[in-house]
């Protein structure tokens, strides 16, 4: 009785132990992109220092340019008055190795404007692969794949979604 009490405990202790290595590991990360968050709306052209060599950006099924993303994002801040960009991201999964590394993320993102009532929402599932240059890392392949808006009413209609895609 006593080793399989004793068994049990180190079973339990070891996933706890896991869990908290697993989050110390990608909070660098996670750190990073919020980084990235914190410049979006603010100050655009500082965000290629974040991005590697060879960077791939895709999203759902189109690729996407750094520089154009840049210029959108700099066209965003003077189109709306009082911009207002908030991101929650939960990481689902990661890894960190000695060079390498990547996370996959849930992400909300909420743009509010009072120039004229904008309130854009999107919600995607992202991974974001990393590669340790010098001795920062840098996003060299980011891919964000659209989910649908479940506050539309669908009536049911199991196409809905799939007829009415929110990207």
């Amino acid at each position: 009785m006593k080793r399989l009490i004793l068994t049990g405990l180190v079973f339990i202790l070891s996933l706890v132990i896991s869990n908290n290595a697993f989050a110390a590991d990608t909070d660098v990360f996670a750190d990073t992109l919020k980084k990235i968050d914190n410049l979006v709306c603010t100050q655009p052209e500082k965000l290629p220092g974040f991005y590697g060599q060879g960077l791939v950006i895709m999203e759902d099924d189109k690729r996407a340019l750094l520089s154009n993303r840049v210029k959108d994002y700099r066209q965003m801040i003077v189109d709306f008055r009082d911009i207002n960009c908030q991101i929650q991201r939960q990481i689902l999964a990661g890894q960190v190795g000695s060079k390498v590394g990547y996370v996959l993320a849930d992400e909300i993102i909420s743009i509010t404007s009072k120039s004229n009532d904008t309130d854009e929402r999107q919600h995607s599932v992202c991974t974001y692969n990393f590669v340790k240059e010098g001795s920062n890392w840098k996003i060299t392949h980011e891919h964000c794949s659209s989910l649908p808006d479940y506050g539309l009413d669908s009536d049911g209609d199991a196409l809905y979604y799939f007829l009415n895609p929110i990207y």
